[in-house]
């Protein structure tokens, strides 16, 4: 990966006495995408006969089993051993993107494309270029692919009825640069796909070619954006912006397909760097055809910004129109953006850069998703995931609806959150698709997500499509252990009620060469929006003094529940796909307004044991919880902090906490920027001893806060909501 670069632009302002102001933005200069990175360097050990290291040599297809530990749904998708044996090479990064529609999934990966039916049989799994034994096979013979190709994306046009497949080549000798298109026939992936090639080698300051694409549909039209890079010196060339017409594409007819410089053409506030088209729905207003927006760090040195493009009347004669949106000060944009940690090894993951991701337009508010470093919060100097909401009913002066960190805390102390994606349905709600990394962790998928009637910033603790299995290294001597770019997320067309996101997680390792040893794998996630506001407002476990493991779970209210089975798994590996074992059940309360406590004890000594309650209603059905993992031969105490009760709250709640041994303790709370808002314990916490302390809210603005437990060898933080 390119080092990133910071350019400094100046827009003039002009002041009642009509003398100019300069109000000067710093932004990254975009780099190269991770798959166009490893395209050259294919082409080049090709070129040089150095490719025999990337060649798969008789290597069996390895099917992954499915695993079924977390609330959702899952179907497993193409791994980094079986993309070589389609491709006949190994492949990194995978890119990976997915779409639903009506029946079908629809998903690709660096150099790959598959779909599944909704119960997850998978009907289609094919290259999308060429390999070395040509074009034939490939889902883009009929253009004569001239590579591997690199940067694949996918989507679903509920307007229409169709998937959109668009893949990128780049080819240094002779210089070519094309945009491969594709759209289904039908919504059905099976009854044929209508092709057409852009070619998008463009000379700005000599001839460029094009990278890291976004795709997105309006109601008449599919957008393309790229950034566009030179071929001599390799330098950033600028942006351009695709539109084709659905008529006559959609029927079989010719594309007609125009290109445009939205930067340059832009009136108002724009920058030369990443924006990412919207995928519309519902009725746009009068001549509006998408919006494009940037983030890529959009900061003048005290508060950050996002940029939003309005694209009118593309079809006829179009028009560009910038404005800025304030976020506040979020992005320590001019401290270090790190990669990731990740457990068994001090190598990182690769988490790229601020760029836009990907966006969605509905209901008069554009949504976004891109990466911060949180200046101050539990996530301070983290990589950390970040939606905004911006309200577009008055087009001329767009604002910030609402924004919120999708931190992993939750998930493992110092967890770093990156490659987020975003899919919203007609009510408002919203699913984030999102990978994670730690110490303590391996690199993996996950989700998170919101409902409408959630407070500003609120967003579920997240929970796994897939957690990672093993460490990853693989950088074929590029230098950078590339994770990205992308992951996917969208809405079920045929119910708006059901999220689908696809993602990337570590495998096991197993496939050697070149001194590395990391695999990949894909797979999609079904989110139900009944799964986004459902949790305990308590689940935690801990180790006695005398032996055994107490589980300790909380409801607010309960409607026919029958009971809880309490279920366990010992030393967790997915590769040993054990089975779940029922310990024990706990009666339910029925019918009930007000919280009920409930308490389970296993009598284990020693080991590692993941639990999960499965929640049983009167009529048979059920739903699981989060799963949580303790070390049973941890003894005595455990360090406990609850989460508060109640949750929400006004304008007072409880915080529990226990220490495994006596020490020094504090208890504060802060607000969503890290200013500490009241100390509730600095003193000697005695071991053993559950504090209870209570907080007053009186004085205290709505919103979320933030509650930390600390000692001299544990740090653990929690996450509250105040309502007035």
């Amino acid at each position: 990966m390119k080092k990133k670069i910071r350019v400094v632009l100046s827009v003039f302002i002009l002041n009642t006495l009509s003398f100019p102001q300069v109000q000067s933005f710093s932004i990254e200069t975009p780099s190269i995408s991770a798959g166009a990175e490893f395209n050259l360097l294919i082409q080049e050990k090709i070129r040089k006969g150095e490719d025999a290291n990337i060649n798969v040599r008789n290597l069996p297809i390895s099917l992954q089993k499915s695993e079924s530990t977390t609330l959702i749904t899952t179907y497993e998708g193409i791994n980094f051993d079986q993309n070589a044996t389609l491709n006949g090479s190994y492949f990194i990064p995978p890119d990976p993107i997915g779409a639903a529609g009506p029946n079908h999934l629809v998903s690709v990966v660096n150099c790959a494309i598959e779909w599944f039916t909704k119960a997850g049989v998978k009907q289609n799994s094919q290259r999308l270029g060429r390999n070395s034994g040509g074009i034939v096979g490939s889902f883009f013979a009929t253009l004569g692919p001239l590579t591997a190709t690199f940067d694949p994306k996918v989507i679903y046009d509920q307007y229409n009825g169709r998937f959109i497949v668009i893949t990128m080549e780049q080819q240094s000798s002779p210089q070519a640069s094309r945009i491969l298109v594709a759209v289904s026939q039908t919504s059905d992936p099976n009854a044929g796909w209508y092709f057409h090639s852009i070619n998008s080698l463009i000379n700005i300051g000599g001839n460029s070619w094009a990278d890291y694409p976004g795709l997105a549909i309006g109601t008449d039209a599919i957008y393309i954006t790229a950034n566009m890079f030179r071929f001599s010196g390799g330098g950033y060339a600028g942006g351009r912006l695709w539109i084709i017409a659905k008529s006559p594409f959609y029927s079989g007819g010719a594309a007609s397909v125009n290109v445009y410089d939205h930067i340059t053409l832009a009136t108002g506030n724009k920058y030369s760097s990443t924006y990412q088209p919207a995928h519309m729905f519902g009725t746009p207003q009068t001549n509006v055809g998408t919006f494009l927006i940037l983030y890529s760090g959009l900061s003048d040195g005290t508060n950050e910004s996002v940029n939003v493009i309005r694209v009118d009347n593309p079809l006829t004669s179009p028009s560009f129109t910038g404005q800025n949106i304030s976020q506040g000060n979020v992005d320590n944009t001019t401290g270090a953006y790190n990669n990731a940690p990740q457990l068994g090894t001090a190598t990182l993951i690769a988490t790229n850069d601020r760029r836009s991701l990907n966006a969605v337009w509905r209901n008069n508010s554009l949504w976004s998703v891109f990466c911060i470093v949180p200046p101050s919060g539990v996530d301070a100097g983290q990589v950390t995931a970040h939606w905004v909401r911006v309200n577009t009913t008055t087009l001329s002066s767009l604002t910030l609806t609402d924004q919120g960190n999708i931190g992993g805390e939750s998930i493992a102390t110092g967890c770093y959150t990156f490659f987020p994606s975003i899919a919203v349905n007609s009510s408002n709600d919203a699913c984030i698709g999102f990978s994670a990394s730690a110490s303590t962790i391996y690199p993996g998928a996950y989700y998170t997500g919101r409902v409408s009637s959630d407070p500003l910033g609120y967003t579920i603790n997240p929970d796994s499509v897939r957690r990672g299995r093993d460490y990853y290294i693989r950088t074929f001597g590029s230098g950078s252990n590339r994770w990205g770019d992308y992951s996917g997320a969208s809405v079920d067309p045929s119910n708006d009620q059901t999220f689908y996101v696809f993602n990337q997680y570590a495998l096991t390792r197993g496939t050697i060469f070149g001194g590395e040893d990391g695999r990949w794998g894909t797979a999609f996630g079904i989110v139900p929006v009944s799964v986004l506001p459902v949790e305990l407002s308590l689940f935690t476990a801990k180790v006695l003094r005398s032996g055994g493991v107490q589980l300790n779970w909380r409801t607010e209210t309960e409607v026919s529940n029958f009971g809880f089975d309490v279920e366990r798994l010992q030393d967790y590996n997915i590769e040993k796909l054990q089975d779940w074992e029922k310990i024990g059940f706990v009666e339910g309360s029925g019918n009930s307004n007000s919280p009920k406590d409930y308490s389970f004890t296993d009598n284990v000594m020693g080991g590692k044991y993941s639990y999960r309650l499965k929640q049983i209603d009167t009529d048979g059905q059920f739903e699981y919880s989060k799963v949580i993992e303790v070390d049973a031969g941890n003894i005595p105490g455990g360090f406990v902090l609850e989460q508060n009760y109640p949750n929400p709250f006004n304008p007072t709640t409880t915080i529990k906490f226990a220490v495994a041994e006596t020490q020094k303790a504090e208890l504060k709370v802060f607000d969503m920027l890290g200013n500490e808002v009241a100390a509730l314990f600095n003193g000697i916490a005695e071991g053993g001893k559950v504090y209870e302390q209570e907080l007053n809210g009186e004085s205290l603005s709505s919103g979320i806060y933030f509650y930390r437990l600390a000692t001299d060898n544990r740090v653990e933080n929690r996450k509250m909501i105040l309502i007035k």
